[in-house]
């Protein structure tokens, strides 16, 4: 189970990637989610990035390398960057982004999946 502690603070920020993936949001899982970042190898999780869920309903970044663990679902992008000491973020379940700005972009099969769901790659 993923927990969230609230007692760490940090002051530092991310360095910018050269544009903004969301580009217009129209719905997500507005209540946000808290992502289990067991093996994550960031300090950031992305604006844009990937979400997974898996068969037990925990949500987590995609790994860095891209590929969806066997049993997990992506279900949508980070809707705005957070840090992994504390990822606590709202998911981007319908809407466009420019995968072109991403950190880690999408492959072509993850695109499709995330056209299904009503995420859109609109590049600029």
């Amino acid at each position: 189970m993923a927990i969230l502690d609230l007692s760490a603070v940090a002051s530092d920020q991310p360095e910018g990637l050269g544009g903004t993936p969301i580009k217009n949001y129209v719905h997500g899982i507005e209540s946000g989610v808290v992502l289990d970042v067991t093996g994550f190898e960031d300090k950031y999780i992305h604006e844009g990035h990937g979400v997974i869920q898996d068969a037990e309903g925990e949500y987590a970044p995609l790994p860095v390398s891209g590929t969806i663990p066997e049993g997990s679902n992506l279900v949508g992008v980070v809707r705005s960057t957070t840090r992994t000491s504390h990822p606590a973020t709202g998911v981007m379940t319908h809407g466009t982004f420019n995968n072109n700005v991403v950190k880690y972009p999408f492959s072509e099969a993850q695109l499709e999946i995330l056209r299904d769901l009503g995420v859109y790659n609109q590049v600029d």
